[in-house]
Parts: structure tokens; sequence; C-alpha cells
């Protein structure tokens, strides 16, 4: 039943022209590319809440308290941004459109450059968690607003990195797809360019966890300033341990586009 399911699939999708295909799989990759919003919509909305319940217990530092989440929250968009970026691109200049290579890969490669964005609901989850407890400290402890805001920034801007790789191995599938030169198997080469993009969303995990760490850096300078230094280290050893992962899903990213032992 698999096996007639599958040939009936590839059946249906030969009938159409190939722009009709690839088409269609731009308009699927668009959407899946914006499923990364989620992440800036629970990072922001987290952030606003601290920010509200910090207003509240110290309104007359509203001012501090407000500037600090809004630019915890703006950085917190990144991913969103990104997301639709990549989004546009694929309904309104998509350089596959007439791209030279086979339909299947083509078409599965509009779809892995959506997919891999997705990797920026990590980011933005983690990033949006950071602005919110920065918001918390200087509510805490207004005075030292500048040291919280300093050290929220560089570990939003670390927990930003597997969003932006996710980007990159997007680009590569829209601009400089290595699989429409490659020999063998239609199916697979097409499975490979899926499978890239797929491999990316690996990102959200480490996304998330620095940006804790960042949070947790921010929250812990606010109340001791004078181990910003000391806590700054440590923010960035624990994040490059969460990078971990990330890093390996570019590897398999990169081994199916310039390496694949399959074709």
């Amino acid at each position: 039943m698999e096996t007639n399911f599958i040939q009936w699939f590839f059946d249906f999708i030969m009938g159409y022209e190939p722009k009709v295909i690839i088409a269609c799989a731009s308009v699927l990759g668009a959407g899946f590319a914006m499923i990364a919003g989620i992440g800036p919509g629970i990072g922001q909305g987290y952030a606003a809440g601290k920010g509200a319940e910090a207003t509240g217990h110290s309104p007359k530092d509203s001012k501090n308290i407000i500037s600090t989440m809004l630019l915890g929250a703006a950085i917190a968009e990144t991913s969103g941004i990104l997301a639709l970026v990549v989004a546009l691109i694929l309904i309104f200049g998509n350089p596959l459109v007439t791209s030279t290579g086979g339909m299947v890969v083509i078409a599965s490669s509009a779809l892995g450059a959506g997919i891999a964005v997705i990797a920026g609901m990590g980011p933005a989850i983690g990033q949006g968690y950071a602005a919110g407890k920065a918001t918390e400290a200087v509510g805490i402890n207004p005075r030292n607003s500048k040291g919280v805001t300093l050290v929220m920034l560089v570990g939003q801007a670390v927990a930003q990195t597997t969003g932006i790789l996710a980007l990159v191995i997007s680009l590569i599938l829209l601009y400089g797809n290595p699989f429409a030169s490659m020999e063998g198997a239609f199916i697979i080469v097409g499975a490979s360019a899926l499978g890239a993009g797929i491999a990316m969303i690996g990102g959200i995990g480490p996304g998330i966890g620095q940006g804790y760490a960042a949070g947790k850096a921010a929250e812990a300078t606010g109340k001791r300033p004078d181990q910003q230094s000391n806590i700054t280290k440590i923010m960035f050893l624990g994040q490059a341990v969460a990078q971990t992962t990330g890093i390996y899903a570019l590897i398999v990213s990169l081994i199916l586009m310039y390496s694949n032992p399959f074709v």
C-alpha cells in the first residue's frame, strides 16, 4: 500500500508543469517559515509580563523598566523578521523558479529553505526570557540597569547564533543550491535537500538554553553588580556548551549538501 501511494504521488505531481510544482512547494515553504513567529510571540509576551510586574512593584522606576523591556523584546523579534524575509523571498523573489535541475529536487529545496528558519523559534523564546529577567532585575535594583542591560544584550546576541546559521542554510538552498548539480536518484537528492532544512530545526534547543543562561546572568548581575565580569564569563561558558547540538545540526546539513554519500 505504501509503495502504491508513493508511486501514485509521484505520478500525480509529474502530471503538472515543473513551475507549478515548484510554486506550490515555495508557498508551502513560506508558510513553514512563519512558524518561527511562535518564538517572538512567546518571548516578547514573557518580557512584557515581567515589565508590567516590575512596574507594579516599583512604579517610580517605570522609565528604566520599560526601556529595558522594549530593548530586549526588540532583539527577540529578530528571528521573526528573518523568517519573514525568507517567506517574502519565496513568494516574491524566488530564485528557484528559474533554477536548472529536477523538479522534485528544486521543490524540495524550496520546502527545506522555509523549514530551516523554523529554528529561529528557539532563539526568540530564549531572548524573550532574557529580556524578562533583565526587566525584573532592573525593577528590583534600578541603579544597576546599565550592567544588567549590557549582560542581557550580549547574552541575547549569542542566543541568536542558531537562528543565523539556519538563515545561512536557507539562503544557500535559495541562492547557491548545491543539489541542482548532484547526480543520483532524484528522490534521494530531493530528500537530502529537505533533510538539510529539517536538520536545522535542532537549533531550537540551543537558542532556548542560551537565552535562559543570559536571563539568569542578567538577574545575577542585578543582585551582585560587583561580580558582573565573573557572571558574564560563566554565562559565555554555559552558552558555548549549549551551542553544541546546534553545531551538530549545521554539520549534518552541510554534509547533506556538500558531501552526501548517497548521491
